[in-house]
């Protein structure tokens, strides 16, 4: 996707396709917390407090930079394993941390997550 559908020479989705894919397609709608339905599986989890956050066809999508670095226009998403990523356009950066724990928005895995997409976003300040 940080090649606008391409890899390695190779066409996997128009350019267009992409950018739709980075759009907010909910207007000003907030996409805000996001609720459990069963807390076993998944916490309650707002993962930009105060900030406000969109949904794009295939992301979530930040309107503002975040606390970490992220410009606005990044997508990000995460699974039920605490597996997250994001994907930075404007500064060309994409980052992915896997866990294995459950529940979802498990607070040492969101933690880890912030932690190692700062250290992302410091490494490229410092060349």
């Amino acid at each position: 996707l940080l090649h606008d559908g391409s890899f390695n020479g190779a066409r996997i989705l128009k350019p267009e396709t992409v950018t739709l894919m980075h759009q907010n397609a909910i207007g000003e709608i907030p996409a805000g917390i996001l609720k459990t339905q069963n807390p076993g599986r998944s916490n309650d989890v707002d993962l930009f407090p105060g900030a406000p956050i969109r949904w794009s066809l295939g992301h979530m999508l930040n309107v503002q930079p975040g606390p970490n670095g992220r410009s606005a226009g990044t997508v990000s998403w995460g699974g039920i394993f605490n597996t997250y990523y994001w994907l930075d356009p404007a500064k060309r950066v994409t980052g992915q941390i896997m866990t294995q724990i459950l529940p979802f928005a498990d607070p040492r895995a969101l933690r880890l997550y912030g932690q190692f997409e700062r250290s992302v976003y410091d490494a490229l300040k410092a060349g």
